[in-house]
């Protein structure tokens, strides 16, 4: 009668550990598919001509990804093409792709701003070509750590769209804005393909 016992109770500690792996392995194929789906690749440590990938669609950076105000001057909002901070990026829908058009969204992520910076002075832009696209300030930021610039883009298979986004304090002559000299900005631009 005792051999029956542990014999059982071997057969449930075994059953158990099995039950445990295939849980781990389950969740190791999830977690690397997602990798898989929406990777990162540096293809430098500057942090320069970094490719985001989310599912057929690339997003490649000519410069950074990361875009910083900091410490910034005012700028009158007719010079921000050749004052303000920016980053140029393109978002590419390869001609081998599986589908023949795909929908997406531009965002700010891992935004980090200053309390004195959350104001209608600190803009942006986002321009493809010589044209603004979307704009609008961080007013309303909050404590939100990602903002949306553009969503629903749709492009078409062998099509890339150049984009350009700036960030500044907008110059008011009528008020005083000293307040704003000493804060500071940080985010990432980031995409996501949206299902159609």
């Amino acid at each position: 009668m005792e051999f029956n016992k542990n014999q059982s109770s071997t057969k449930a500690y075994v059953l158990g550990a099995l039950i445990i792996t295939v849980s781990l392995v389950i969740i190791g194929v999830s977690m690397s598919y997602a990798y898989f789906v929406n990777r990162i690749e540096e293809v430098n440590p500057d942090n320069k001509d970094v490719r985001i990938y989310s599912g057929d669609l690339v997003m490649n950076f000519a410069s950074t990804r990361t875009i910083n105000a900091t410490a910034v001057g005012l700028i009158n909002d007719s010079d921000i093409t050749t004052t303000a901070e920016h980053t140029d990026f393109s978002v590419t829908l390869p001609s081998d792709a599986k589908v023949d058009s795909a929908l997406y969204n531009i965002f700010i992520t891992e935004l980090n701003i200053s309390d004195n910076l959350k104001s209608p002075y600190l803009k942006w832009s986002l321009y493809n070509g010589d044209a603004s696209v979307a704009s609008g300030d961080f007013e309303n930021v909050g404590t939100k750590t990602t903002l949306n610039l553009k969503e629903n883009i749709t492009i078409n298979k062998g099509s890339t769209d150049s984009y350009i986004l700036y960030i500044w304090l907008s110059n008011d002559p009528d008020n005083n804005q000293t307040q704003l000299l000493n804060g500071s900005f940080s985010g990432k631009v980031g995409f996501r393909g949206v299902t159609k």
